[in-house]
């Protein structure tokens, strides 16, 4: 049987036309498609050319593309020219402390560029305005205040600082004023706006920020309006006296809040720091002015912003830890949300970004600043270049003949749970178990996490900004677990062959420059011809796996055995996701359990609640690239579970091979795709009887059944045998370590077999039922075929005519290239003479027995006395008889045992039946039979 299962399916969103190759010289518009690597993209806003879909990320904002489906069209790479690709880094160039310009404790609060020079604020009282060599650090000088007769008035708190052409205007908070001094002059002051003091006429109460433009100067301060001059009012005559000409209404008073301005087109934007940013429309302020009324923000958005700096056509954004640059006109066009960045970065120098004091770019150099240091980061261009249908000599590894001191084991039993929790030491993805990674700039690294050798492997990486995945190297064999560390200068000068042989790639002046590339290298592998290497590399989640270092009350702590395991575990996960039958199953969820699956909004129509088509297709795709799986050992009679971490009890580390998956998707599905603060029991992610646990319960158990799960034999790590028990936390339960009942068929297996065309009922043997026939049935059906419980044994069951004209039932035996139907060696027939003869068919005369009869579902199989079969197999008796007028299991009179006693039993029977079709559900509500520990969520805590 084939499986039909498109035939019930949703249809899918996207494209099914051919998409065109990427073309990294071209710039693409919202909305299109192109093959990349072998996938469609689309477009959620406009790329820029040499934006490729290699910088695509879990987090959608990160790029301007969204992966679409695999590309199944055949598109082949062009031929033509060489294509270039410049790739932007930033580096190090300069870093300016406090105690290199012989301040202790430094204080910045805003930094400005002018020139050659920096303006550095030391935010204290008494404050300055430090006046810096912006290419040495040197102190050139500093401001101290405004003079005032003979002396100087000083700063008390400097809040930001803004440079408009030669001028530059210092916002002072507790000084209640604005000066402005010419940086072409000797900075000479010009004059100050406000008053020195927080109240009366034209006075500025606590300032923080200024910004102008040809027209006005705008000056936000502690009270609930911004202040407007008109630029024709600020001259040295109205020192301390420049009247307001116009208010903008603001958020109320605040005098600690950080705010910055900028003019976008006709529009203001008015951050406050992690809190909001106001939008006014510039060209109502004439009227707002005249009508002696405060201009009202045409919106109010709440933000995580810290700081903005503008530089031409780009607003330059530090928030969530990162710096991003967005293009003004798409910020205004998407009505001021910033989610379509055109460059995110999140380190510098190898650190974390984090959240700054403010930032400053232009002239292709950023300037950050945090309490106590200003550092200097220029950004650089490497160019790779690719050249088509040109072939370069690629590496060739061969295990055997690397030097022993280049090759070590991880992963043992006893390697320290630093090490393994480390996840710089111990994190593969879970579809690339053979891992390349560059842990310097000299040295390579390859490790198999897989739990078994691997051979005959192509080692990729791609290099993030670039369209071509390239073969590092190939390699003949790698061990279980086992890690090969080897120079960068062993895979040769650095050009290397595509992936896909349709030229190669020049990396050289990557690895020739300064650029910090060892984590920019994503990294993949395949093999031309092992299969289960080839299983694992075409899984589709990409799901990093790491150890969960907890250590408490609820924990335990993680050691190699358990890690393995997880591996294990993980890999079998992410191989069942992958498959048709799960796509299948997810998107026609509804139809098949009989109840739609509900978000965070629990059990109601609307958002968040019932799923919608849109939803199934969102949560299958954020399901793929969940960003990782901290996985940890749990010790609570269940599991934990959440988007940081994901734990079981150690029970199920050996009794997954036997189809307990309950408690394992459960927890999984706390942090399902990975996204936000998890999902809680109400969701259908964490139910035991909804949903997604529902679901894998019965998924896990059809390929275990089928056989083709990657790691189906529990003896590969060997978890559960006695050599390992220092390991474990809690003692294997050996009689956990079983299969459900060969009869047991899940509502899914049960729907997948509606689909089956094999024959019913009773079948006599022949064209449509014998031994050849039997083989090319698929494993679900086979399981249908009824079986004679016999011992251990379980052959297929038959029935036959015997020489008095009944029924008789046994067990295929096969005779040569014949086949009979045999009750058994201890089981005979009793002639009216008193001789006993073997009960069994003529050769080929017997009919096979289907239980799959969806007209009979669920009933008695009958003899054809009318009575219901009935099967022993018990203290070393068996047999199929029927049921008796007294309710023994009996065959006829003329059937002995061995023992000379007729085949009869009273107890210790089982009635044979056809096995229960599947029927469309008619309603949200749908119960299903489970041979899994149901799980409890007394047993659960969701670890958000």
């Amino acid at each position: 049987m084939k499986l039909r299962l498109l035939a019930l399916s949703l249809l899918l969103s996207g494209s099914l036309s051919a998409a065109e190759l990427y073309n990294p010289m071209k710039n693409y518009t919202a909305g299109e498609q192109v093959s990349f690597n072998g996938h469609i993209y689309e477009t959620q806003w406009w790329a820029d050319q040499g934006q490729s879909p290699a910088g695509i990320t879990q987090n959608s904002w990160d790029s301007p593309w969204v992966w679409v489906s695999e590309d199944t069209s055949g598109t082949t790479p062009p031929t033509g020219d060489i294509v270039s690709t410049d790739i932007q880094y930033f580096e190090r160039d300069l870093t300016i402390t406090g105690d290199a310009i012989g301040i202790s404790n430094l204080a910045i609060s805003a930094v400005e560029r002018y020139q050659d020079r920096l303006y550095v604020t030391h935010d204290t009282a008494p404050g300055i305005v430090l006046i810096l060599d912006a290419r040495t650090g040197a102190v050139l000088g500093q401001i101290d205040g405004i003079p005032h007769g003979s002396s100087t008035s000083s700063y008390n708190r400097i809040n930001e600082l803004y440079i408009d052409n030669n001028l530059l205007y210092v916002a002072s908070l507790s000084s209640n004023r604005v000066d402005i001094f010419d940086l072409d002059n000797a900075h000479q002051h010009l004059m100050s706006l406000g008053t020195g003091k927080y109240s009366g006429t034209h006075s500025l109460m606590h300032p923080q920020s200024v910004m102008t433009n040809a027209d006005y100067v705008f000056v936000s301060d502690a009270s609930s309006t911004i202040k407007v001059y008109r630029q024709h009012d600020v001259t040295p005559d109205n020192h301390y006296r420049t009247p307001h000409f116009a208010y903008l209404q603001f958020e109320g008073k605040y005098s600690n809040r950080k705010v910055q301005m900028h003019q976008l087109g006709d529009f203001l934007l008015v951050a406050t720091e992690n809190r909001n940013f106001y939008v006014y429309d510039l060209r109502k302020l004439e009227e707002a002015a005249a009508s002696g009324t405060p201009l009202v923000a045409d919106q109010r958005i709440a933000s995580k912003i810290l700081k903005i700096d503008k530089d031409g056509d780009q607003l330059i954004v530090n928030q969530n830890g990162r710096v991003e640059w967005h293009n003004i006109d798409d910020v205004i066009a998407n009505g001021f949300a910033f989610t379509q960045p055109t460059r995110v970065i999140s380190k510098l120098n190898n650190t974390a970004i984090g959240n700054l004091k403010d930032l400053h770019f232009g002239d292709n150099e950023l300037i950050t600043a945090t309490p106590n240091e200003v550092r200097f980061d220029l950004l650089r261009t490497n160019t790779v270049t690719f050249t088509p249908n040109e072939q370069v000599d690629t590496t060739q590894l061969t295990f055997d003949e690397l030097a022993p001191f280049s090759i070590t084991e991880i992963l043992t039993n006893d390697e320290p749970h630093h090490i393994l929790t480390d996840r710089a030491l111990r994190s593969v993805k879970v579809n690339s178990p053979v891992k390349t990674a560059f842990i310097d700039r000299d040295t390579i690294q390859i490790t198999n996490y897989a739990a078994i050798e691997l051979s005959d492997l192509t080692l990729e990486v791609k290099l993030e900004g670039t369209d071509h995945w390239v073969v590092l190297a190939t390699l003949d064999r790698i061990p279980a677990y086992a890690q090969i560390t080897l120079p960068l200068s062993a895979f040769g000068p650095g050009q290397f062959n595509t992936a896909d042989n349709s030229g190669s790639v020049d990396l050289e002046p990557v690895f020739t420059s300064t650029q910090p590339y060892e984590t920019l290298f994503d990294y993949r592998f395949n093999s031309q011809s092992d299969t289960f290497a080839q299983k694992l590399a075409a899984m589709k989640p990409t799901w990093d796996i790491r150890f969960a270092p907890n250590i408490d009350a609820k924990w335990r702590e993680m050691n190699g055995l358990y890690a393995r395991e997880w591996l294990i575990i993980l890999t079998n996960l992410a191989y069942m996701v992958s498959q048709d039958e799960f796509k299948h199953l997810w998107f026609n969820f509804e139809s098949i359990f009989g109840h739609n699956m509900n978000g965070s909004a629990g059990k109601v129509d609307g958002p968040n609640g019932y799923f919608t088509a849109e939803d199934y297709q969102y949560y299958y795709d954020t399901l793929m690239v969940r960003p990782n799986v901290n996985a940890g050992i749990t010790s609570i009679g269940g599991g934990l579970g959440g988007t940081g971490i994901t734990g079981v009890d150690t029970w199920m580390f050996y009794t997954h091979y036997y189809g307990s998956w309950g408690i394992i998707a459960h927890e999984f599905g706390h942090g399902f795709d990975g996204r936000g603060s998890g999902y809680g029991h109400h969701t259908s992610f964490a139910q035991g009887g909804n949903g997604w646990q529902l679901l894998m319960t019965q998924l896990a158990n059809y390929h275990i059944r089928k056989g083709d799960l990657p790691y189906m034999d529990d003896n590969i790590n060997g978890f559960y045998k006695p050599e390992n028990a220092a390991y474990h936390h809690v003692a294997v339960d050996a009689g956990k370590r079983k299969h459900r009942a060969a009869s047991h068929m899940y509502p899914v297996e049960n729907y997948f077999m509606m689909q089956s065309d094999m024959p019913q009922g009773w079948v006599q043997n022949g064209p449509d039922m014998n031994i050849s026939a039997l083989e090319k049935l698929d494993f679900l059906e086979r399981a249908h075929v009824a079986k004679y419980s016999m011992g251990s044994e379980t052959p297929y069951l038959c029935r036959f005519t015997f020489e008095d004209g009944e029924q008789y039932v046994g067990y295929v035996t096969q005779d040569g290239d014949d086949t009979r139907c045999d009750a058994g060696k201890d089981i005979s027939y009793r002639r009216a003479d008193g001789s006993s003869v073997p009960l069994q068919s003529a050769l080929n005369a017997f009919d096979w027995l289907s239980i799959h009869n969806p007209a009979l579902s669920g009933e008695a199989v009958m003899h054809q006395n009318g009575q219901p079969l009935c099967q022993v197999n018990r203290g070393g008796f068996y047999g199929t008889g029927f049921v008796n007028a007294g309710g023994q299991c009996a065959q006829l009179p003329n059937v002995y045992w061995s023992n000379g006693n007729r085949w009869v039993f009273s107890s210790g029977w089982s009635p044979l039946t056809y096995s229960k079709s599947w029927v469309a559900p008619t309603s949200r509500s749908f119960s299903f039979d489970v041979a899994d520990d149901v799980h409890s969520h007394e047993s659960c805590g969701s670890v958000h």
